[in-house]
């Protein structure tokens, strides 16, 4: 139950985060490009996180706090779905669990320009929430690829995470252009629910298991 719980949190928080982002960029596209947001290029005005200064931003400041709950669950449920645990396997979970906090402090407000730095105590809390989420899933990728290459039933999915990692690398150093951080974040939402489907196929097939033992 845990797994498939955690497996259900996996699939609609990214999913659900991405609904929004797109709705409240279509709802507030004037009031972003008001701010100065260029929706292909550079610009200083951070996306998505500039979606909460808009009329509907509360429903942005909600979405960080849900999509950060739901990775918290999520990794969670990978750290139990995942058979093979050594010494410090515990560490990619964890991580993946900072990000999801990292997610919930994101609620704080940024500020409507990052040139010269933060200029409020929400905009600041903001920017090392980002860092800190930037950070954790970076290593959370490369921990998680290490402990899933020992595990048979997750066969593939380790490739995937290293991959994952590395155009999460490359797609951060280009994303002053806009195009580039829209590919960035489709690609981490994108992990979260290919690895959450496959965490329920792992607890569908343990509680097969389960009720062929008890037979």
């Amino acid at each position: 139950m845990l797994l498939r719980n955690a497996a259900f949190a996996g699939m609609i928080g990214p999913a659900l985060f991405a609904l929004i982002v797109v709705v409240l960029t279509v709802a507030q596209y004037g009031f972003m490009v008001d701010l100065g947001w260029d929706p292909i290029g550079a610009s200083d005005v951070p996306w998505p996180s500039g979606l909460a200064l808009g009329p509907l931003g509360w429903l942005q400041v909600l979405n960080f706090i849900l999509f950060g709950l739901a990775l918290m669950v999520f990794a969670v449920g990978l750290h139990r779905g995942v058979a093979a645990r050594v010494r410090g396997s515990v560490i990619g979970p964890v991580l993946l669990m900072v990000a999801g906090v990292a997610l919930v402090l994101s609620a704080f407000k940024t500020d409507p320009s990052l040139s010269g730095g933060p200029q409020t105590w929400h905009g600041l809390i903001h920017g090392l929430a980002f860092l800190l989420l930037v950070l954790s899933l970076l290593l959370s990728f490369l921990l998680l690829w290490w402990r899933l290459r020992r595990d048979p039933r997750w066969r593939g999915y380790d490739l995937y995470t290293i991959i994952t990692a590395v155009l999460y690398v490359v797609l951060f150093f280009l994303s002053a252009s806009q195009w580039a951080f829209y590919l960035f974040l489709a690609v981490v939402l994108a992990w979260v629910e290919v690895m959450a489907i496959r965490l329920r196929s792992v607890a569908e097939g343990s509680r097969a298991q389960q009720s062929s033992r008890v037979e």
